[in-house]
């Protein structure tokens, strides 16, 4: 998990006494009668209602979420030349205020001020066969470096970068167009073999489409092999993916290779069942950051902010052990380190069952 109201209200139960009988300072003429069934005092516990759930996105606006994502990420587009091409996210570098894409012929660069929330005029290509980003950047077929970048935006939030990008061989005009989707998206994929689907990647929006559109039209589909997972770009939509998941009673597994992190784990433990194979790499950390810059570990355990991670791991591991969890992964390891499970921790907190 890389982002994301606890109330309790106690209950004061009435308590209802039986009513006593009156007295008076004549002595009575004849004996009081006893009741045949003493009355005894009713008593009630007092209930702890159940806390509130809390989401990011509101469960009956996902739909209209995954539509808007759809419609901006088709709007996606890069042209060189006059030639269209696609493109999909591979990562970004917020200290270095960079984007990397990718698209048919290689990859792009082009600048991004996070701090700001703003595009920096500057974009580079690079030509290449491989489809590893850092052996292409060790082996370039080609480098193409943008000249003359300007950035500008339009009424449906698109940003564009225009100008020209060149090398030895020439000049060629370019136009990146690009949105929120691009950064929301992700870059997983999945791949099915007979009754296992096998899920890679960065998770984000695209995620959540691909899995909808596997549980729909893949009934056959029981098992989700978690494989390569780096982590989530969307937490929001992401704790949705796994009640996608969790709704399908599709079972999770990681293999002895595989190696999940962050957002990665919040899928697996989303699981009807959960089948660990020993070697298999499970990795958590805390958050960062709510609207005052604080990791979600120097939060106090009552802020609103654990609201919806903590309404997800309920849903998930039980009222009890799924808080316990979830306080676990965000004390583990800081923000941008992680702390591998162990066996014990994962027996200890149902991820293996």
């Amino acid at each position: 998990m890389n982002t994301l109201l606890k109330l309790t209200l106690p209950l004061t139960a009435a308590i209802i006494l039986s009513a006593c009988g009156s007295s008076s300072s004549t002595k009575p003429t004849t004996a009081p009668v006893k009741s045949e069934t003493p009355t005894t005092p009713v008593t009630t516990t007092p209930v702890t209602p159940e806390p509130v759930a809390v989401h990011l996105i509101q469960p009956e606006n996902v739909a209209q979420y995954i539509e808007t994502f759809k419609r901006q990420y088709e709007a996606l587009d890069l042209q060189i030349d006059g030639v269209k091409y696609d493109i999909s996210y591979v990562d970004s570098d917020r200290d270095a205020n960079v984007i990397y894409a990718k698209y048919d012929k290689g990859f792009l660069f082009f600048g991004f001020d996070f701090d700001d929330n703003q595009p920096i005029a500057s974009l580079t290509v690079l030509e290449t066969e491989l489809d590893d980003i850092n052996d292409a950047i060790a082996e370039p077929k080609a480098y193409l470096f943008g000249t003359g970048i300007n950035t500008t935006s339009d009424d449906s939030d698109n940003i564009i970068y225009a100008g020209s990008i060149n090398n030895t061989t020439g000049e060629y005009s370019v136009r990146l167009l690009i949105n929120e989707s691009l950064l929301s998206s992700g870059n997983s994929s999945i791949e099915v073999e007979g009754d296992t689907a096998k899920l890679n990647g960065e998770l984000g929006s695209l995620t959540y489409v691909q899995l909808n559109d596997l549980i729909n039209n893949q009934p056959a589909v029981k098992t989700l092999l978690l494989q390569s997972i780096g982590g989530s770009l969307n937490d929001d939509i992401n704790m949705h993916t796994g009640r996608l998941i969790r709704n399908a009673q599709l079972v999770t597994k990681v293999e002895s290779t595989s190696k999940i992190y962050s957002g990665g784990v919040d899928l697996y433990a989303a699981g009807f069942s959960r089948i660990y194979t020993p070697g298999a790499v499970v990795g958590v950390h805390s958050w960062c950051c709510n609207d005052a810059g604080k990791s979600a570990a120097d939060l106090e355990k009552d802020d609103p902010a654990h609201g919806a991670q903590l309404t997800y791991f309920r849903e998930m591991l039980g009222k009890e052990l799924g808080p316990e969890f979830y306080f676990f992964t965000i004390d583990s390891a800081a923000f941008d380190s992680i702390h591998n499970m162990t066996q014990q921790e994962l027996d200890k907190f149902l991820l293996i069952k």
